[in-house]
């Protein structure tokens, strides 16, 4: 029942009906976006799009295998259906054996209890906006809350900004301490949320002084029920006036008393695990599936 499509293979308008009425559905998982982050991405696909996977094929030294996007947190299994064990083993145990070697990122969804699979948890952070902005807020630490103070003690801004000054921004601040994403990456990047804002799928913000200078810019994906934190960070000085916490605040109350969530997109770094869970996130964990079907000789160097 579960069809391995090579690229030129998939119907792409019927994926992304699946993915749009997916209880999981994600907007990693539409086809635009898969298309910029991982050109000549593959898919398992069950019956007639009832249940999908991406497979995002790469191939190096005449070998192929799958990795994880940069900036694409969660893929796996989507279904219009809630996703059983039996079917997500169906789908992982589909994956070609072509595919020498895969190290990719399940969603939510996806509980993995077998313990035969080679999975690691990895942790998220979300936040239920469907509440009062002033019950949301009593959930902030005091870290959270003194920054937030600091922020209006300075007369900070909000303001809609362009996803190219998100980016240069965030080259400029952040990406120099970000280690392995390629100038390509960011040109990846450029073009995936110039796609979002064609399809009305990203909000870009930045944070600025009385006197105009930008101290902080976000840019957030939303889809459906989910305001996803893309990216985002502040200068120095913004991070001592609190930029960030108040333009992740001024979101929060945006969009509070919504049926949303806000999705930090979680981090494995203590220092930013700490940020997001400030505003009073909770965990959500989802898995890291790896295997390894290199020859024995490059099993060495790929563990």
């Amino acid at each position: 029942m579960i069809q391995y499509l090579r690229h030129t293979e998939i119907d792409q308008a019927k994926w992304d009906l699946c993915i749009e009425q997916s209880v999981n559905s994600l907007v990693y998982g539409f086809s635009w976006y898969l298309n910029i982050a991982s050109p000549n991405w593959e898919a398992l696909v069950l019956g007639d799009y009832l249940a999908v996977m991406p497979l995002t094929a790469h191939r190096k030294y005449f070998i192929k295998y799958l990795s994880q996007p940069f900036f694409t947190q969660q893929l796996g299994v989507f279904s219009k259906t809630a996703i059983s064990q039996e079917t997500l083993h169906q789908f992982l145990h589909a994956i070609p054996s072509s595919f020498r070697f895969i190290d990719i990122q399940l969603n939510e969804h996806n509980h993995v209890l077998d313990e035969k699979l080679k999975v690691k948890k990895r942790k998220n952070y979300v936040l239920d906006l469907d509440r009062s902005y002033e019950k949301i807020q009593k959930g902030y630490n005091s870290q959270a809350k003194r920054n937030l103070k600091s922020a209006k003690k300075f007369g900070l801004e909000l303001r809609s900004i362009s996803t190219k000054e998100v980016l240069v921004f965030y080259k400029l601040h952040k990406a120099i301490s970000t280690r392995g994403v390629k100038s390509s990456d960011y040109d990846r990047l450029q073009k995936l949320m110039e796609m979002a804002h064609s399809t009305r799928n990203i909000l870009c913000k930045g944070v600025y002084t009385k006197s105009g200078e930008l101290l902080a810019a976000g840019a957030f994906l939303v889809h459906k029920n989910r305001i996803i934190f893309l990216l985002g960070n502040g200068s120095e000085q913004g991070k001592e006036m609190g930029g960030m916490t108040f333009l992740m605040d001024s979101l929060l109350f945006q969009f509070s008393h919504l049926q949303m969530l806000f999705d930090f997109e979680g981090s494995e770094i203590e220092g930013i695990a700490r940020f997001f869970k400030s505003f009073g996130a909770e965990k959500r964990n989802y898995y890291r599936y790896k295997r390894n079907r290199l020859p024995w000789l490059l099993r060495l160097f790929k563990a």
